[in-house]
């Protein structure tokens, strides 16, 4: 079998970098909505409130980084902010489930866990796991902010404004997905900070 031209690998590189542009390019006009909910993050944490998070399969990993970069930044200097992931306890995880269901995996642990002035955070590939609308529905029902991080078209949870902030990877391509979400959450995390540091940033 012969080796891929130097021109096909070029080609098949370009081609996989045009479809990271595009989702790149509408994550940047979602700018004044990731700052709004920076924003509304910092004063949360300001009241003591912390960030919880949850999501299914890669994104419950993404959960777990995400709870991480906020508990223990890698930027020295940059203040620890209380947070968890809802998928790292795997007992808890699959008690609820097997007991209540899998969707109400997420939401029984908001119900027990989860202060009115707490962030909720979820994350869902396609916008449709079910587990994540419930845990965002329960959230906004105790007063907790809400924010979720969807892919494609943000499917049922754009559709019917699941979260007081939808942010959205518009992409059918699950890979591509994920890296804008990588992205999104270290943004949020990053100004996040900003918000926190800088009292009087508008």
């Amino acid at each position: 079998m012969a080796k891929p031209s130097t021109t096909d690998r070029a080609d098949r590189f370009n081609e996989l970098s045009r479809r990271r542009t595009g989702p790149l390019i509408d994550l940047a006009e979602q700018a004044g909505e990731i700052t709004r909910t920076c924003r509304r993050m910092a004063e949360r944490f300001r009241a003591g409130g912390k960030l919880v998070v949850f999501g299914n399969g890669g994104p419950s990993t993404d959960a777990q980084h995400v709870a991480v970069e906020f508990v223990h930044p890698v930027i020295m200097g940059k203040r620890a902010l209380p947070a968890l992931s809802l998928t790292s306890d795997v007992a808890t995880l699959t008690g609820v489930a097997a007991r209540a269901g899998f969707a109400e995996a997420f939401a029984h642990q908001i119900r027990c866990l989860g202060e009115p002035s707490d962030i909720a955070l979820g994350l869902s590939a396609d916008g449709e796991c079910e587990n994540v609308l419930r845990a965002l529905e329960v959230a906004r029902e105790a007063g907790m902010l809400t924010v979720a991080l969807a892919g494609g078209d943000g499917g049922t949870i754009a559709a019917i404004g699941a979260a007081d902030h939808v942010l959205t990877a518009r992409s059918a391509d699950p890979l591509v997905v994920k890296e804008v979400h990588v992205t999104t959450y270290h943004l949020l995390w990053e100004l996040t900070h900003v918000f926190l540091e800088r009292s009087g940033v508008a």
